[in-house]
């Protein structure tokens, strides 16, 4: 099965100073492990060697990337979109990716656009969220860094009970260690008054270095210092004061590109089910709990 990424190959080899031998050498890496698909292509590998800087650790990433897919199932399968629990999702919520910043980091933006919490549907949410990085990433091919941006608008103590800590922890292992990618800094915009009990339920999960990336911007956010410091106006939708199109109008373009990527979702999906039958699940279990042990020895214990 062949799932061919939209980005440029050869351009995006040079643009991150690789070349095929590169890309050969993590093939053989994760050729030993039974649960990454035998179909995986170079522009998918290539993805995984650059987000570490070479083989070996991509190779790591490659395989906790694989088993996170085909065990955590409430967030990678049925990633269909036209599902309509995705669609549930994308009729309430505000996904969509940016421009790249001039420094070529990726970025990524998610706010709520019901205030209701019974529209909130968390791991539903999570899935949209991964799917839409995914879309990101498959248009534009490996990169330097990834920024995302959470407006927290919108947001009451209700949506607390809405979420899980199992879901929560498995959120911030994909993002810290399974993406194709360097999680660069995460931008929390509009705090709401209670975050300290949201930041009680994710910090212990969080990697010290993550939370010292973690930014948090209360409704009086001097912009201009924003678009210095953090992210400019051209990476930015006009409701920050952007360059961009407004939040409706790229969450409306991006559901449109979420449809036309069907295919792509179904393929990529597919592609992992079908080694899941060929490998041992126990194994793949026992790579989560390593992986867990692991995440938990680099968090913030604060």
């Amino acid at each position: 099965m062949n799932i061919d990424l939209e980005y440029d190959y050869s351009e995006a080899l040079k643009r991150q100073g690789h070349t095929q031998a590169d890309v050969d050498a993590i093939r053989n890496l994760v050729s030993q492990y039974p649960h990454i698909p035998k179909s995986i292509t170079d522009k998918q590998l290539l993805l995984f060697l650059d987000s570490c800087g070479g083989a070996e650790e991509g190779a790591k990433v490659c395989k906790l990337y694989y088993t996170m897919k085909q065990k955590n199932v409430e967030h990678f399968k049925l990633r269909d979109p036209t599902h309509p629990k995705i669609q549930q999702c994308l009729a309430n919520q505000d996904y969509f990716y940016l421009p790249n910043t001039p420094t070529g980091d990726v970025v990524v933006f998610h706010r709520l656009s019901s205030s209701r919490a019974s529209d909130y549907v968390f791991d539903e949410a999570i899935k949209t969220f991964f799917m839409t990085i995914d879309s990101c990433i498959q248009k534009n091919g490996p990169h330097d860094g990834a920024i995302f941006l959470f407006d927290m608008k919108g947001v009451g103590l209700m949506h607390l009970t809405r979420v899980n800590v199992s879901s929560i922890r498995k959120f911030f292992q994909y993002l810290q260690e399974a993406v194709p990618g360097k999680l660069r800094a995460i931008h929390v915009f509009n705090v709401v008054y209670f975050f300290d009990k949201v930041l009680a339920l994710i910090k212990p999960f969080m990697k010290a270095e993550i939370l010292k990336n973690l930014h948090l911007h209360s409704s009086g956010l001097d912009l201009e210092k924003f678009y210095k410091e953090h992210v400019p106006k051209s990476s930015l939708p006009s409701d920050f004061g952007g360059d961009m199109p407004s939040i409706k109008e790229l969450h409306e373009k991006h559901c449109k590109e979420f449809v036309r990527l069907r295919p792509y979702f179904l393929a990529e999906e597919k592609q992992a089910a079908l080694m899941l039958d060929n490998c041992d699940k126990t194994s793949l279990n026992k790579e989560l709990l390593i992986e867990n042990e692991r995440n938990l020895k680099s968090i913030s214990i604060d």
